[in-house]
């Protein structure tokens, strides 16, 4: 995979043959969610002159019209299948799901990309992957596992979302206030989903800089009243924050559709940020930079490119 021969007349002539580098395929493996269109997003704006770009999806059917992207059928349950189709790819990205399974399916699509030997793999990791928490058991094994293929790997621990505040949008427009449980003064990182996507795309077109690398793709730190401010200077109204018991917050969170052992991973982080945690208060804030060649997006940008949509 990877080279087709072509010559030309001049060539020809000279009896050489020359070769012309085909553009390499890339499948990112779960791309229906934030972090699977916001990785194929960036694919096509960065780098669809070089790479063919796949969508791995359990239904193509389902799958939305990107342009520049060809949606194709993978599913991390069925090992033998997903290996089966990598086989026609040089690089992956596996998307870990929102699944209660995760570790299990995540594995699935490391071994599936072993099998195939494909050229790269990257996989979706979190900050506290390794700690006595429900998010940290479920990651430490897939990147275990990532460790120690015999394929070249790269891992992407993700934060918090930055994006997350638009469960916020009701409040914030019709109160004036965010509704969350953890210390409005303590500050930790999260990330801007379209960074974090630029950064995988751009780890996935150049792997040759990024095997056996672990990435920490956080933006840098805020507190929840940096967010208050930074929505009041935004929007051109006083915005504050409601602090709000956590069995309160479990319960919205519930109420969101987001299934109870997710919440209970989630309220870990929050406690995590309120004891001070350098787990999601992260010193080095320069992978995305170091990967991108730009800084990541603070909170105070962000709010002003989203305002319309909390006004």
């Amino acid at each position: 995979m990877g080279c087709t021969h072509s010559t030309n007349a001049n060539a020809n002539q000279m009896g050489i043959v020359t070769v012309s580098q085909s553009p390499k395929r890339v499948i990112v493996v779960g791309a229906s969610g934030f972090v699977g269109e916001a990785t194929l997003n960036s694919l096509v704006d960065r780098h669809s002159s070089a790479l063919k770009i796949y969508a791995g999806v359990r239904d193509p059917s389902k799958f939305d019209d990107m342009v520049g992207v060809t949606p194709v059928k993978a599913d991390l349950n069925n090992k033998s299948e997903l290996s089966a189709l990598l086989k026609d790819f040089d690089r992956a990205f596996i998307v870990t799901p929102g699944h209660a399974d995760r570790t299990k399916l995540a594995i699935n699509g490391l071994e599936a990309a072993e099998d195939a030997g494909i050229e790269f793999v990257a996989v979706v990791s979190v900050l506290t992957s390794g700690t006595d928490s429900i998010f940290g058991k479920q990651f430490a094994p897939i990147e275990a596992k990532a460790k120690a293929l015999n394929i070249s790997t790269s891992i992407l621990r993700l934060p918090l979302f930055i994006d997350n505040n638009w469960l916020n949008a009701d409040s914030i427009k019709g109160q004036g206030t965010l509704y969350d449980p953890r210390d409005p003064t303590k500050k930790h990182t999260a990330v801007v989903v379209a960074d974090l996507g630029k950064a995988a795309a751009d780890v996935l077109a150049s792997p040759e800089k990024h095997g056996g690398t672990t990435y920490k793709l956080v933006s840098p730190p805020f507190s929840l009243n940096d967010i208050a401010d930074a929505f009041t200077s935004a929007l051109g109204k006083k915005i504050t924050v409601t602090t709000v018991p956590y069995d309160t917050a479990k319960e919205a969170f519930m109420g969101n559709g987001f299934p109870e052992w997710q919440v209970d991973g989630i309220l870990e982080l929050f406690h995590y940020i309120d004891d001070g945690s350098a787990l999601t208060n992260e010193e080095d804030t320069g992978d995305i930079a170091k990967i991108t060649g730009e800084k990541a997006t603070s909170v105070t940008e962000w709010t002003k490119q989203v305002a319309g949509g909390f006004m």
